[in-house]
């Protein structure tokens, strides 16, 4: 739901955004206007006329997440609105401008004496990996210096070398995960947790945290530390759409935040998304946890397709064509796919494939110009996918090295047929006789999004759980109520 003023706002969100309160809980249902009301809030709270000079901060996990809250904010309120040192930023942001305060102040000491790191997202393209077991990473001593040491993993993976870790650490080079690490070991240290605590007292007057079920315990603890300092704390989620615990989410220690924090809670209960009878009542039976049974349709019905894997919508329709072929790229293989799927994915529906800014990191592609001197090349690419050689593919991923390399650093291995059968599975959608293809994607791609008829692929075991009723404390049940709850018209399995 869009809104264009305070007096378009319904009145539990009027309510939601206008709390007085110190720290507010908004509990969001899907489609029920959250990111309208987060972006309401904040300029109530940054326009207010108790205000001081403190920043007012709204927070969330992703940059796609903090972009559409900023320019919903921008919308509303006008640009004056995010005039520093009011600010919508990562959480990753905050924590690393928190220890940049610890090393400036001394408190913290990093190897060479840096107050001023270079962060970036991965080591992946950086460093050397090699699959091991030997983990690298940042421990803290007594008197509060940062080191490098390196531990044993029980399962080997492709990790970063110790060396190389060590000199990039020493030239004050590091990653959102090792800045979290340090920050993790020292919050039961009274000298760093004061420093912090005081940091935020003197620089924001008012927190607005989104998605707080996505938070991990470092996150939940840097929220308990703003509340205490008296700031104004405003969280927001839904409970039923918390699907991150496989990244160390921890959803279950959100109620007691909210518990022992004396948090209000403003529900956001009226769905603008479900545009049918059907689509409501489906919503509140998997939230009452009431056995529920999923039409059967095609994807020819379908806007688009949604599964638990990527694997799964492989083959789910041959007008369904998904926009990854599994999760964050590993490799350089995996990635010069991906960037060949894209071409498709533009081609045919307009979009990027899923993991396209992975895949160009992946492979060193820094140049923004890259990908549009690779388009031609990989349309021709796909023309040699779609002709009638049962071989094509094999040429094919001969060429798409060949084309990746002048752009791309990275060493290749040799051809193995996993590579291959990524550009075979290109192959069979291209030969498909379907005008037109919707998109796969996951389900954990599909959160905060809507369709008109959504089709999902459920797994017997899937049909099972729905038939006996979801339970919001599992996850696996949550997933499934988030697939469930895209759809502004419709939902059918396929």
């Amino acid at each position: 739901m869009t809104t264009t003023s305070k007096e378009a706002l319904t009145a539990e969100q009027a309510r939601a955004a206008g709390s007085t309160d110190a720290n507010t809980y908004i509990e969001a249902a899907p489609g029920s206007g959250k990111t309208t009301v987060a972006a309401e809030r904040f300029g109530i709270l940054r326009f207010s006329p108790h205000r001081d000079d403190r920043a007012v901060v709204a927070v969330s996990f992703t940059r796609s997440a903090t972009a559409e809250l900023a320019q919903r904010i921008r919308r509303r309120w006008g640009s004056s609105a995010l005039i520093w040192p009011h600010r919508v930023v990562t959480l990753d942001t905050v924590l690393c401008d928190l220890l940049t305060y610890l090393l400036r102040r001394g408190l913290l000491h990093w190897p060479g004496g840096h107050a001023e790191l270079t962060v970036h997202d991965t080591w992946k393209v950086r460093l050397a990996h090699h699959w091991k077991r030997q983990q690298p990473y940042l421990t803290v001593d007594d008197d509060n210096n940062i080191a490098v040491t390196a531990g044993w993993a029980r399962d080997h993976d492709n990790r970063v070398d110790l060396e190389p870790f060590r000199e990039a650490v020493c030239a004050g080079e590091c990653t959102h995960d090792d800045i979290r690490r340090v920050l993790a070991t020292t919050l039961n240290r009274p000298t760093i947790a004061n420093a912090i605590a005081e940091r935020l007292q003197d620089t924001i007057r008012a927190l607005i945290v989104d998605e707080v079920f996505d938070a991990n315990p470092l996150d939940l603890w840097l929220v308990d530390i703003v509340c205490e300092q008296g700031i104004d704390t405003s969280i927001i989620g839904d409970p039923w759409q918390a699907l991150y615990r496989f990244r160390g989410a921890r959803p279950e220690h959100v109620p007691n935040l909210v518990q022992e924090k004396g948090f209000i809670r403003r529900a956001l209960t009226k769905s603008f998304r479900f545009r049918t009878q059907e689509a409501q009542a489906l919503s509140a039976r998997l939230r009452a946890g009431q056995p529920v049974t999923i039409p059967f349709g095609t994807s020819l019905d379908a806007d688009v397709v949604l599964a638990g894997t990527w694997k799964n919508l492989w083959g789910s329709g041959d007008n369904v064509l998904p926009l990854s072929f599994s999760s964050t790229p590993e490799n350089p293989t995996e990635a010069a796919a991906i960037l060949l799927l894209d071409r498709v994915t533009q081609i045919t529906l307009g979009q990027h494939a899923t993991f396209l800014g992975e895949a160009l990191t992946n492979l060193g592609i820094t140049d923004p110009e890259a990908v549009a001197r690779m388009s031609q090349p990989f349309t021709e690419i796909l023309e040699v996918l779609a002709s009638a050689d049962p071989k094509s593919a094999d040429a094919a991923w001969t060429k798409l090295v060949g084309v990746v390399r002048t752009e791309s650093p990275r060493e290749f291995p040799r051809k193995h047929p996993t590579q291959v059968a990524r550009l075979e599975k290109i192959r069979q959608a291209l030969r498909s006789d379907t005008p037109k293809f919707i998109p796969g994607i996951t389900i954990h791609q599909a959160k905060g999004r809507e369709w008109d008829t959504v089709a999902v692929r459920l797994t017997d075991g899937e049909r099972e759980t729905l038939a006996r009723g979801l339970d919001g404390l599992n996850e696996e049940h949550r997933k499934l109520y988030v697939a469930l709850t895209r759809s502004r018209v419709r939902t059918i399995s396929i």
